[in-house]
């Protein structure tokens, strides 16, 4: 059986804070259609002085930042539709609210299980890669960049409390990660990515893949099969 897992989301929020739990603003909150790999983190911090033949101490004379680094990946192959209709609604999180004077971008949360980063898009590139015979865009590429103006490591932890783990399929360990499936998948390529081609019927059959030659877009698979 093929496990569901959350998906990551952006939402509007009022303030930054170190509650988790604070209330999400909810009047703009979209899903990710596939998770990403990989999330990038990256920190910043100003210090003068400590390098000079007779200087001091380093000493900080500016803010810390943070910034988080996500790609996300869109696609519409399977009702044909403008994938930019998806796409427009992360843009959304760059444009300052309606009736808004100071044109402030709203803070954005960045939320994937218990990971959790908070602050303001600072940078957005949108790559189209995959057309219809018509010209209509139906799959795109995402580059997110969200800039925080200080270092806070957020971690929900009530989520996940007491929250058991399902049971692993047959065959599967249950601390193996999970491959995502991309558009037009089959177990196979998703097997040879990993370079385990030679054991993708193993893989199907621990995971209770009926069909290998289809996998629905996103669908999370465990490669990890038990040998011997």
């Amino acid at each position: 059986m093929i496990e569901q897992v959350a998906k990551a989301y952006l939402v509007e929020i009022e303030n930054y804070t170190t509650d988790v739990t604070q209330k999400e603003e909810g009047t703009h909150k979209v899903e990710v259609q596939f998770n990403p790999e990989t999330l990038k983190l990256s920190f910043a911090n100003q210090n003068t002085g400590g390098d000079q033949p007779n200087g001091g101490s380093a000493q900080n004379v500016g803010n810390l930042t943070s910034q988080l680094s996500v790609d996300l990946l869109f696609d519409t192959t399977e009702d044909g539709s403008d994938v930019r209709e998806k796409t427009k609604e992360v843009a959304r999180f760059m444009m300052p609210k309606e009736g808004d004077t100071n044109r402030t971008p709203p803070r954005t949360r960045f939320q994937w299980g218990t990971f959790i980063f908070e602050g303001i898009i600072d940078g957005l590139g949108e790559t189209l890669e995959y057309f219809s015979a018509e010209g209509v865009p139906m799959r795109a590429a995402i580059s997110l960049t969200i800039k925080s103006d200080n270092i806070v490591f957020l971690i929900d932890k009530i989520k996940g409390a007491g929250r058991r783990r399902p049971a692993p399929a047959e065959g599967i360990g249950a601390t193996s990660p999970l491959n995502a499936a991309r558009p037009g998948d089959s177990l196979q390529r998703l097997a040879g990515r990993a370079g385990l081609s030679a054991d993708w019927k193993a893989i199907a059959g621990a995971n209770g893949i009926d069909d290998p030659l289809r996998l629905p877009a996103g669908a999370l698979i465990n490669l990890n099969v038990r040998r011997g």
